[in-house]
């Protein structure tokens, strides 16, 4: 065996920090970059906030171009240094790990950019019930117990198996009784949200109507209605369960509003709070004259500070304050960067999405991440990354910007998105008769008129994902001899 030594030349991408640090910008959120952009004005004295920036922003022309004056608008809309990158020297060393801030922390006591971000609250029911329990449970053996049933608890609130399941499970070392047992699971449903731990729908819905006034309208009614007429609540068909009940018009009324309004799944209701969706861009104007714009009150403000950056340019000062100007420098033009691509990317969709602006939801047409990266000449993952946890507000509303991005209706004859067709479906529904819903196929029909070819199991599909009823349960069944529908 004779060994021998090779030189090969080889080509092969690098993602220099500099690129990783942009990538990185252009996929938080607006509330992410602004604790990154304060966390940096904490750590680096080269940087500075903007204060006196001015907080309009110039319109953008109805043509929506991309270029010069798109960067333009987006370096007087940050008040970021339009000259950092061209005074980015480029002797500057990146060997040394402490020489910016965009990626991972250097040295092993660093914190990471996580740890600086609150904790946010729990989604899941069953810790927040725990909580809740460890104010009112006594003894071990009742913590024991009413672990154990948290555990047998699913995502919708619901106990799965029964309590003689959980009672074997917990083994011979605690012996639980039926009673036990039962005062155990009272003590789990007696928390927050109403409901959570029923053994079964009737159970759940029964729970949140003992828990309302004793002299609420229809109270008892309901209760009866989810314990042995559950079904009949499902398909409306009450008046022969109030003539035997022998209870007025109103009282069944406001009993079925009563069930209408309670929770069938308190668990999955405990998901993370709803937080106001602030724009990133702003499409405003009319038809042949939109304008698209970025959101100033969303844009971080920073800058180098003139001052130092003179005083370290004109004197062989140590090497870290050279470092920490080139850091600053970089995490400047790394927002501009930010902005740009987002700029340019909201005015190429609206270019495609014309007809959204115009007439709404029913106009949208399809388009991919490719046609938008074409478009502004930039690759798919960074049109990808770059629409990631922002919204737009337009005239119709705030939208998340993937929303912008529908498919397109397998097998269909036009160019409609998936979108479209749902706006379409939704205004059928609110159009129909109540007394004669219409049916999915009969949706169908309507849509194949208007040149849009799907199927009915499509209808179905995007009907379910509104959370629209199918017909039989949206028909309105008037009360006998003239009087009002129980249904409101």
């Amino acid at each position: 065996m004779k060994t021998n030594l090779n030189v090969r030349a080889t080509q092969s991408m690098v993602l220099t920090p500099q690129l990783l640090q942009s990538i990185r910008l252009l996929q938080l959120s607006a509330m992410e970059l602004e604790q990154e952009v304060e966390q940096a004005l904490e750590d680096n004295v080269m940087l500075e906030a903007d204060e006196g920036a001015d907080d309009s922003v110039p319109e953008a022309v109805a043509e929506m171009p991309a270029g010069d004056a798109g960067e333009a608008e987006v370096n007087a809309a940050t008040g970021c240094d339009a000259n950092a990158h061209s005074e980015v020297e480029a002797d500057f060393d990146w060997s040394s790990r402490e020489s910016w801030s965009g990626g991972e922390p250097g040295d092993d006591d660093e914190e990471h950019w996580t740890a600086r971000t609150a904790a946010p609250e729990t989604s899941d029911a069953r810790i927040a019930a725990l909580e809740q329990l460890r104010l009112i449970i006594g003894t071990p053996r009742e913590a024991a117990i009413v672990a154990r049933i948290l555990e047998n608890i699913d995502d919708n609130g619901y106990l799965e198996g029964s309590l003689g399941e959980i009672g074997s499970a917990l083994g011979a070392e605690f012996d639980a009784s039926a009673v036990e047992l039962e005062a155990a699971l009272a003590l789990v449903q007696s928390v927050e949200p109403t409901g959570f731990g029923a053994r079964n729908l009737p159970e759940c819905l029964s729970l949140q109507l003992q828990a309302l006034p004793g002299d609420t309208l229809g109270r008892e009614v309901a209760l009866y209605l989810v314990a042995h007429c559950l079904d009949l609540v499902a398909e409306r068909r009450l008046e022969q369960v109030r003539i035997e009940l022998k209870v007025g018009e109103a009282e069944m009324k406001a009993a079925f509003n009563l069930i209408l309004a309670l929770d069938p799944k308190p668990g999955a209701s405990q998901g993370a709070p709803a937080e106001a969706a602030i724009p990133d861009v702003i499409v405003s104007g009319r038809p042949g004259a939109w304008k698209v714009e970025l959101n100033p009150h969303r844009l971080p403000r920073v800058r180098v500070n003139s001052t130092y950056e003179r005083a370290v340019a004109t004197s062989s000062t140590h090497k870290a304050l050279k470092d920490k100007l080139q850091e600053a420098r970089w995490l400047v033009r790394g927002l501009e960067m930010r902005h740009e691509t987002l700029l340019k990317t909201a005015r190429a969709v609206f270019e495609r999405q014309k007809g959204f602006l115009e007439s709404g939801e029913e106009k949208m047409v399809p388009l991919t991440l490719r046609e938008v990266a074409e478009a502004i000449g930039m690759h798919e993952s960074t049109v990808c990354r770059v629409t990631m946890a922002k919204f737009i507000q337009t005239p119709w509303g705030v939208y998340d910007f993937k929303a912008f991005f529908p498919s397109q209706i397998t097998g269909s004859d036009s160019e409609a998105s998936g979108t479209a067709v749902k706006a379409m479906i939704r205004r059928i529904v609110d159009g129909e008769s109540r007394r004669n819903p219409l049916c999915d196929g009969a949706i169908a029909a309507i849509l194949l008129r208007n040149g849009i070819r799907v199927a009915r199991r499509t209808v179905a599909k995007y009907r379910e994902a509104m959370k629209i009823a199918p017909a039989t349960a949206r028909r309105e069944v008037p009360v006998r001899r003239g009087h009002l529908s129980l249904v409101g």
